[in-house]
């Protein structure tokens, strides 16, 4: 019986880290904040916040894919998703994490409705160097950002990358 308890006890504790592993929230800020694309790639996810990064700046990399690089003076704006560990999974593989396109860091975001800083899993690609992404690309990111309602100033921002990088 004693050892019946401890198990139990045991098997709980692991299933509270598991949970607790698996909460953080995911911070996305490309394509990832297209609803219905999420919806396929991670059917359930749930949206939960309007965020912004301090001290990171959208860019499209030569990829043509979106990511942030480091700037102090910049914020990136995006949105927060609860996701499952299977979603996690499908995340990485559609980011291609194996192949090293993109790899996670963990970051605070701040919520915009609030202020409230809450941190966040957010997905970086090992490319920085500017670049330009296809149309349907760029439509996707385009209208995600819409859908989840960043501010007109944020929308026209991510729209001046459409035919590639900005002039400095």
């Amino acid at each position: 019986m004693e050892f019946r308890g401890i198990f139990s006890f045991c098997h709980q504790r692991v299933f509270q880290c598991k949970l607790f592993a698996v909460s953080i929230p995911y911070f996305a800020y490309g394509s990832n904040m297209h609803l219905e694309q999420m919806a396929r790639r991670c059917p359930g996810a749930r949206l939960l916040h309007l965020v912004a990064k301090r001290g990171w700046r959208f860019i499209i990399n030569e990829r043509g894919y979106v990511t942030a690089v480091d700037d102090p003076s910049a914020r990136t704006l995006g949105c927060l998703w609860e996701l499952s560990e299977e979603h996690w999974e499908a995340l990485d593989r559609y980011e291609g994490v194996s192949a090293g396109f993109y790899y996670r860091v963990n970051c605070q975001v701040i919520r915009l409705d609030s202020g409230d800083s809450l941190d966040a899993i957010a997905y970086r690609a090992s490319s920085e160097i500017p670049g330009t992404p296809t149309i349907e690309y760029a439509d996707t990111v385009f209208d995600g950002a819409r859908q989840i309602g960043l501010p007109e100033e944020y929308l026209l921002a991510i729209e001046a990358w459409r035919n590639g990088p900005l002039p400095s």
